[in-house]
Order: C-alpha cells, then structure tokens, then sequence
C-alpha cells in the first residue's frame, strides 16, 4: 500500500493488532528505496496471510518519518500488537530481508502472550491464567509467560510459583519482577511459628493473612504499622515485603505512590 492520505494510526497500528504490518518509508529520488523496493513487495505476496506491507513516501509523509525518527531512507520497521518491534536501514541483499523477518515476526505463541498481557492489563485474570498455563506448558523454556503466571498464582500457591520462576537469573527481562516474587513466595510460606516475638508480630502476621488472601492494600498497611516501632522486625521483612509488592503492582499504580509515601513516612 503506497497512500498519499495515509491514515499511519488506523491502517498501520490497529492493523498490526490482527496482522504484523512491515512499514517501508521510501523516496521516489531515493535509489537504494527503487532497489528495496520490488523485494519487499516480493516478499509480501509470497507472505499472503503472515504481514501486510505498507510503502510510506517520506516526501508525502513527512510528519509520520518525523514521528518514527526516519533520518535516512530506506528504512523498513516491523509493527506487533500497535507497536513497533523491529527496525533496519538500507538495501540488505533478499536472503538477509529473509533471515531478518524469521527472526523477528511474531510466532503464535508471541502472539499469544500479547492476548493474554491485555486480558491482564484489563483485570480479566479468570480468562488469562489457563490460556498462560497452556502456554507454560506449550513454551517451557520461555521465562516471560512462566512469570506472568507466577505473579497471578503466588498469594494462593506460593509453591508453585517459586518454582516457576527457579531458574530466572540476574539479567533477565523482567528480574524485578522475579525477585517479588520469590521474596512473596517465601514469606507465605514460613512456619507462622518462627516469627519471633515482638509487639508487631500480631500485625505482621495480619500482613500475611493478607497476602494469602490477595488483599495487598491490607497488607501493605499492616506492613507499615510495622515499621515505625520495630523497623528491623524479621531481617526489615517488613520494608522488603512493601518493596516487593510494589514492584508486582508496578509504578503506573496509583497504590504504588501512595503506600510508597507512607512507607517512607513511617521510616523517617
């Protein structure tokens, strides 16, 4: 597609949420573009149902090559899920256009994770946890899909949710992530018995209770009625506890900030 009007939102974005969409920005002066051009399109067609091609004229487009930074043409960018996943500059022979896209279309499971993200992202936890255990089960190698579904599983199995992450190491996409939950996973599932006495046992194990029930802003606020009267209670269990759950909810939380506040409150 080569439009004049082209509506880069609609026809690029929200198409690529259904079918991976290859953006070609191009110049009729540009002659590596004539030379990339007829193998895109080539490739395309063999493609058929895989990725759609989109030909952008730079020259016609101008606010859209600005808005995507295109400094020199050829310039070829991969679409997924409405964003961009991958990009290369210049005339590369076929057989490396060929290598590239193996390399970075999306399979079905990649495809599949995205499904279940918005399912997550929209709170419908219910729809998304067996469609990750399919792809656990499916994929189970792959660390990011095994994470996504401890995160959900770790207040009612905290077991099994240690184990899904066991083998994630320093360095991984995600390790935050990672790290609150093992640090959850263990906590839940301590002998209450071996917390030490204390005049804040009775709220930190409230904090627990809460936890196993999903109820992190009960938790939260148990945690930091700990802080100001025993603030070392548990090896700092108290404070680690908050951290971790903050990095489960994530900083666009609005919870986040305001138990974050409090914490820090409570600790000066």
């Amino acid at each position: 597609m080569n439009d004049q009007s082209l509506n880069f939102d609609q026809q690029v974005l929200e198409r690529s949420r259904q079918l991976p969409v290859l953006v070609d920005f191009w110049a009729e002066w540009c002659g590596p573009c004539q030379s990339l051009g007829p193998v895109l399109e080539k490739l395309a067609a063999e493609a058929i149902d895989q990725w759609a091609l989109v030909k952008i004229d730079v020259d016609a487009n101008q606010q859209i090559a600005a808005r995507f930074q295109v400094r020199s043409i050829p310039a070829v960018m991969l679409f997924d899920g409405g964003e961009m996943v991958a990009t290369f500059n210049g005339a590369l022979p076929e057989s490396e256009i060929r290598s590239w896209l193996a390399n970075h279309l999306p399979t079905p499971s990649v495809r599949q994770l995205s499904t279940i993200k918005a399912l997550l992202q929209n709170g419908e936890f219910k729809t998304a946890i067996p469609l990750l255990e399919e792809l656990v089960l499916a994929e189970p190698k792959w660390l990011t899909p095994r994470i996504y579904l401890a995160e959900r599983i770790m207040f009612a199995d905290p077991s099994r949710a240690a184990e899904l992450v066991e083998q994630a190491r320093l360095g991984d996409d995600l390790f935050d992530q990672v790290e609150a939950v093992r640090h959850i996973a263990r906590l839940l599932q301590r002998d209450p018995s071996t917390f030490a006495e204390s005049p804040v046992r009775e709220d930190y194990l409230n904090a627990l209770t809460a936890l196993h029930n999903g109820e992190v802003e009960t938790a939260l606020g148990s945690f930091i009625k700990t802080l100001i009267p025993a603030p070392d209670y548990d090896n700092q269990g108290a404070r680690k506890s908050c951290i971790a759950i903050f990095n489960w909810l994530g900083e666009g939380d609005r919870r986040v900030r305001d138990y974050r506040r409090k914490m820090q409150q409570a600790l000066n």
